[in-house]
């Protein structure tokens, strides 16, 4: 597979994750030469090109760029809310046609929770919908309400919960759906630093025990660091698409202060500062 030496690192041109096609083995998610083109009314404007993509069940993957590069555009078509203009999209083999119970998404805000609902019925809002008993929706929505350290706090409201409780309730909302994979659109991004450290390392130990695979749209570098197990890196947009893979070899929990870590941040941004600085 071509790529080229930066560091200590081999950044992987994309797609690529160890998966053969010819094999047995067949990517969860794959996206191949996925275009998205909007239309305005000062005319039509390109978000994504040709980007390319597999995904193994499992992994951790943090898709990083600038504002403006089409990383939230390429969430939203494999969550099914937008569809592509241009390649495919396959779930499982599947043509990815709308949204679907085996994608949870979970939002940078946290608007889409109800506050005529306590944080225990927010939770078990979808497995009411899927009609499942009350005793049962009780008994899922507090295993998942202890999963994300809010133990006790699920009589309730929105308004009563801090923000990063708010964004703990909807990983849960989310987990208790028991989708494929999880979609996860800067969910701490209007958090505070210290907030946002404690819910990646929240984040980390979740994915661990339950194994979920993860797509994590970040602008932070070393949040991709930290949760990640690749980093893809988009370049600048309008019109944007994969640049490199990164794979980020470390154990977890992550030394953020270690040498290795920081080898990995040093690559990361470089790639970065290169598209902030127009280089292609």
């Amino acid at each position: 597979m071509p790529g080229r030496e930066v560091g200590l690192l081999v950044l992987q041109t994309a797609p690529r994750w160890g998966v053969e096609r010819t094999g047995a083995a067949v990517a969860l998610v794959s996206l191949q030469g996925v275009g998205k083109t909007f239309s305005g009314r000062t005319g039509a404007w390109e978000a994504v090109r040709d980007f390319s993509l597999d995904l193994a069940e499992g992994e951790f993957f943090c898709l990083l760029g600038t504002s403006g590069c089409g990383k939230t555009t390429v969430l939203n078509m494999v969550a099914g809310f937008e569809a592509p203009t241009a390649g495919s999209i396959l779930l499982d083999g599947a043509p990815v046609e709308g949204p679907g119970a085996d994608r949870g998404v979970v939002f940078q805000g946290h608007d889409s929770l109800y506050d005529w609902l306590t944080a225990l019925d927010n939770i078990g809002f979808g497995l009411r919908l899927r009609g499942m008993g009350r005793a049962e929706r009780r008994d899922k929505a507090e295993h998942f309400l202890r999963m994300v350290g809010l133990n006790g706090q699920g009589a309730k409201h929105p308004s009563e919960l801090s923000g990063g409780m708010k964004q703990r309730i909807q990983i849960a909302r989310a987990l208790a759906n028991d989708p494929r994979m999880l979609l996860m659109d800067e969910p701490f991004g209007a958090l505070d630093a210290m907030t946002r450290a404690v819910l990646q390392g929240e984040l980390s130990r979740i994915w661990a025990e339950t194994k979920k695979t993860v797509l994590f749209i970040t602008h932070d570098i070393e949040e991709a660091c930290a949760l990640a197990t690749r980093i893809g890196v988009m370049r600048r947009g309008p019109g944007g698409t994969l640049k490199a893979i990164v794979p980020v070899d470390l154990p977890f929990p992550r030394e953020r202060t270690s040498d290795a870590f920081m080898r990995v941040f040093r690559d990361v941004h470089g790639l970065i500062h290169d598209e902030i600085h127009g280089a292609h």
